[in-house]
């Protein structure tokens, strides 16, 4: 596709970018880099890892999905908020499994919007509070083509933890189709970029990996297979002391869990196999 590397971030910048960066599993100690799956790796199980969806309960394709269930090791618990007459549904993956279809982008008329809230269980609290440990984020996804922007949509998060000014934020997101990390704690704000977009109705695999001194962007053509393209930051954001704000998957919320009706950047596509992990 020809994306390239580039940086877009403070504090001090210094990019390095390269290719072929292989894929982990779950089980590093303390210290590692944080795990991610690359390349074609469907059928790895994903019940390793501490925030987990891979969306593949019985379903029956076109029905709205009603509630969704993490197979991480974190206990937490999960609603689905919608608004405007937005919904989620059912949809099949790349393969033999399910996927979950986010409301389509709408010219003009009010913006139909939906997201999962994932909320830390009050007992596993700590654990799932990153800290100066790695910590890596991760989505598969389907783009629709990309629509004009408007008020209240103008943006498209995949999977969001923490919000701008909060004091703690690690996101994916489709900037316009261009895919981006943006990481936040007490040392500062980091910002991994493409420069060039996606191509729509394609399965990629974009992930974050935040380690100490360090902020790796990869995504991986998930159609056309190969090696994923890689974006290095070599920047530290600090500690990621996220409290009790919740994360959500396709749409921006507020802290309480409520679609953000103002700019709810909404995704518009499908998504799979979604993952937080915490080394």
């Amino acid at each position: 596709m020809g994306i390239r590397g580039v940086v877009l971030a403070a504090p001090v910048l210094l990019l390095a970018s390269a290719c072929g960066a292989p894929g982990g599993s779950p089980g590093g100690s303390a210290g590692e880099t944080p795990a991610v799956l690359s390349g074609d790796q469907d059928d790895v199980a994903l019940d390793g890892y501490d925030v987990a969806f891979d969306f593949d309960a019985p379903v029956v394709p076109g029905d709205v999905v009603p509630r969704v269930r993490s197979v991480g090791t974190a206990r937490v618990h999960t609603t689905v908020v919608t608004a405007r007459g937005g919904e989620l549904t059912w949809t099949h993956d790349r393969g033999q499994g399910w996927a979950v279809r986010t409301p389509a982008a709408r010219p003009e008329g009010a913006v139909e919007a939906a997201a999962i809230v994932v909320w830390p269980d009050p007992a596993d609290a700590d654990a799932l509070q990153p800290g100066s440990r790695p910590v890596v984020l991760q989505v598969d996804f389907r783009a629709d083509a990309p629509a004009p922007s408007r008020p209240g949509d103008d943006g498209d998060n995949l999977v969001q933890w923490g919000r701008y000014g909060d004091r703690a934020q690690l996101k994916l997101q489709l900037d316009h189709g261009t895919p981006s990390c943006r990481v936040a704690g007490i040392g500062g704000v980091v910002l991994v970029a493409s420069k060039q977009a996606v191509t729509s109705d394609r399965w990629y695999r974009l992930s974050c990996s935040v380690t100490k001194g360090e902020v790796t962007m990869r995504l991986t053509d998930l159609d056309a297979g190969g090696e994923p393209l890689e974006w290095v930051r070599h920047a530290d954001p600090g500690e990621l002391r996220f409290g009790r704000v919740p994360l959500s998957i396709a749409a921006k919320v507020a802290a309480s869990g409520e679609l953000d009706r103002n700019s709810v950047d909404q995704f518009s596509g499908t998504i799979d196999r979604v993952v937080v992990d915490i080394r």
